[in-house]
């Protein structure tokens, strides 16, 4: 989750860190922790879960560390060409980095602490698949293009989709992480 201060203000390490700790120590369900991660918005000091947006600061960042932390796949080859021994294409990458790409970031400071930040939902954003030009839908690693109302947010339908029961990566994942 690359919480570290380079990455972040100490504060807003500091009180990341923490969120992490709690999730932990209070046996917070992976899926619960997965949903409050993704789709986190306020401040990075309100809403701790809101620094991953600062790590991953943009949609391709997002979809890099979303897909090596929940799906244990880490797709970067794919950004450039399909990947030649996987079955992960760039329409792939580009699309899972569609569901984050509203994802708006605002610096921010009402209470004069330096360096918070602020993580909205904008209706506007989208991200363009460079070899075909194409805007890209959202697309689920297994299950293809979705349409999702512009009323919704993206990240939402991809956290349904990813913490669904019978999505195969995300439970091998957690187990693998605990073994």
């Amino acid at each position: 989750l690359q919480a570290k201060g380079s990455r972040m203000s100490p504060s807003g390490v500091h009180k990341f860190h923490h969120w992490l700790v709690a999730a932990v120590r209070d046996n917070m369900p992976y899926d619960r922790f997965a949903r409050e991660l993704l789709t986190a918005r306020g401040s990075t000091f309100e809403n701790p879960a809101a620094n991953f947006f600062r790590t991953a600061t943009d949609p391709i960042a997002c979809s890099e560390v979303t897909s090596q932390l929940f799906l244990g796949v880490r797709i970067q080859c794919a950004k450039c060409h399909n990947h030649p021994y996987e079955r992960w294409t760039q329409d792939h990458y580009y699309g899972l980095g569609a569901f984050f790409s509203r994802v708006q970031r605002k610096e921010f400071s009402n209470r004069g602490e330096p360096d918070e930040l602020v993580v909205l939902l904008g209706s506007q954003g989208e991200v363009t698949q460079p070899r075909t030009g194409r805007t890209m839908k959202p697309v689920l690693p297994i299950g293809g293009e979705v349409d999702v109302p512009a009323s919704v947010d993206r990240r939402d339908v991809f956290v349904r989709w990813l913490t669904a029961p019978d999505n195969p990566f995300f439970a091998r994942v957690a187990v693998n992480r605990i073994w």
